[in-house]
């Protein structure tokens, strides 16, 4: 209210004005109660009690005072509020009703009655009662019995349906996109429809710019067409990158793909990747299918070699998944065939394996980049048979789950954990990308990447049938870019439940870049004789 009565008092607005006279000054300070009054009008303030004063100070310097009282503010006595019958029948207009602010024997404002308007309004259009129109909008003030009146009268006519589909575009099957148009003509309009579908072109990736739009209105038919404009991106696409993580040491990676390898959505990707503990080569082809904004066949195969402290294996893998959606759920089902070189303490040989496996995921939160409140769960079943292809029979579950919570105003704890089992006869024939191992940057820090698990007769880490992985971290925000950190650390890949648990603790720096946080973290094993330290860099997103 003082900011208003600020913006309306011409006392205030021209104090500075070079042109401002003594006799200018007198005349403004006396338009200034009425000013004030009009000025807390708006909010229901019709008897306000105003003392002023205009104080000469020195030549040219005054002071003007103003104390305002502004009485009670006038109640509704009267509040009728008329709706068409489809609109007042409707969900969403229903749901608007019973949340307004105005109410019988509470303070009137005019603020909350123009907000209410424009909010009956756009929900009209929004929802395609394209010709609603207010047959009666009036407020009544009556200053003797000091009451207000309001009478709102709101016809919303025939609500409008979608109409024909106009496709401006040579990129897709038009048999194919039509399984992005969720709604069929003749289905009542909600715009809702049209933000989401140009949401699901844009995340297709399949093009340069998307253009969803309303078309003409057919009065006789009370419908609306709907435009859709598509520009293809570029044929081919390459990326190129170089980084270092410290439990890979420096890297490089190239990718080439062809986002749309023809009408049918189909599309290729390959990727090449070297670090300091091995190298990568992959392709995919993936496949739309069941809802292609969610749901896709993927064929894939790669080499992956990776030599670290403890083991080194070269896996190379054909096989084939399809990823899609549940509800709020993502559900991966595969079937991996995998022959594996590996060597890990004294086992080593060649393993060949073919791996169905079945994983569940969800996150919750608004923001996976950098999260004030979510959380993200996984749980994942795999496993083979000497009797289906393989050499070796086992099944593991392996499942994990990230919470991040608010504290105070500039502070988040970030809690995490993972748990995996495995039941197997032969253990020592399982290849090192089967068994679990512990360390490294988002695992037990303080400890080298997958440093920690049981060990051979030599000493020599030769992974574990089990892991269990805890983590506790308290986050304070200096800044909108930077923050502080404090961790604790616990967690190892084991044999036995008696099996001891590592420990690390530390301290790092947070910076909030475009793709994630950049965690730089110093790390103690403090489980360790004379608790060595470590530094741990990661970049990524928090969830």
């Amino acid at each position: 209210m003082e900011r208003n009565i600020r913006e309306l008092l011409s006392i205030e607005q021209q104090k500075d004005h070079t042109l401002l006279s003594e006799g200018r000054l007198y005349h403004l300070h006396k338009k200034a109660e009425k000013e004030i009054s009009s000025a807390l009008q708006p909010y229901g303030y019709y008897r306000a009690e105003i003392k002023k004063e205009l104080i000469k100070q020195s030549q040219n310097q005054w002071q003007a005072i103003y104390t305002v009282n502004p009485g009670p503010p006038i109640p509704i006595a009267e509040l009728n509020i008329i709706l068409s019958e489809e609109i007042k029948n409707d969900p969403e207009f229903k749901s608007l009703l019973e949340n307004m602010t105005l109410h019988i024997g509470e303070p009137f404002s005019h603020i909350k009655y123009e907000d209410l308007k424009k909010e009956l309004a756009r929900l009209a259009a929004e929802q395609g009662y394209f010709r609603a129109h207010f047959v009666e909008h009036r407020v009544e003030i009556n200053l003797n019995t000091y009451q207000a009146h309001v009478n709102l009268h709101f016809d919303g006519g025939i609500r409008y349906n979608f109409g024909q589909v106009l496709l401006n575009q040579t990129v897709l099957d038009p048999a194919f996109l039509q399984k992005y148009i969720l709604f069929k003509r003749g289905q009542p309009y909600v715009q809702n429809e049209l933000i989401e579908l140009q949401q699901a072109l844009n995340d297709s990736d399949y093009f340069s710019h998307v253009e969803v739009s309303p078309g003409q209105l057919d009065d006789s038919a009370h419908e609306l067409s709907v435009k859709i404009k598509l520009t293809p991106r570029k044929k081919h696409r390459y990326s190129a990158g170089l980084g270092y993580g410290t439990d890979t040491g420096a890297r490089a990676k190239f990718g080439w793909e062809i986002p749309l390898y023809n009408k049918s959505g189909h599309r290729i990707k390959t990727e090449a990747s070297v670090s300091e503990i091995g190298y990568s080569a992959g392709v995919q082809y993936r496949v739309p299918v069941l809802n292609p904004r969610t749901d896709q066949m993927i064929y894939s195969a790669g080499v992956i070699n990776q030599k670290t402290t403890t083991s080194d294996s070269t896996v190379s893998t054909i096989g084939a998944s399809l990823n899609h959606s549940l509800g709020l759920w993502r559900q991966s089902i595969a079937l991996n065939y995998q022959k594996e070189e590996f060597i890990v303490g004294a086992d080593q040989g060649i393993s060949k394996l073919l791996m169905p496996s079945i994983t569940l995921s969800r996150t919750w939160g608004n923001n996976f980049i950098y999260a004030i409140d979510g959380l993200r769960f996984d749980v994942s079943l795999r496993g083979a048979s000497e009797e289906l292809l393989s050499d070796n029979s086992f099944l593991q579950l392996h499942g994990g789950i990230k919470a991040i919570t608010p504290l105070w105003k500039s502070n988040r704890m970030i809690t995490r954990g993972r748990l995996g089992t495995t039941w197997t006869d032969d253990f020592h024939e399982l290849p090192a990308s089967v068994r679990f191992f512990a360390g490294g940057a988002q695992s037990v820090r303080g400890y080298s990447y997958q440093s920690l698990g049981p060990t051979d007769t030599t000493g020599t880490v030769i992974g574990g049938r089990h892991l269990m992985i805890g983590s506790i971290e308290f986050e304070h925000n200096l800044s909108d870019k930077w923050g502080v950190a404090l961790f604790y650390d616990a967690g190892n890949a084991y044999d036995n439940l008696d099996d001891k648990l590592e420990h690390g603790a530390g301290f790092g720096f947070r910076w909030k870049s475009p793709i994630g946080s950049v965690r730089i973290d110093f790390a103690s094993a403090i489980s360790q004789p004379n608790q060595p330290w470590r530094l741990h860099i990661n970049i990524g997103p928090d969830l």
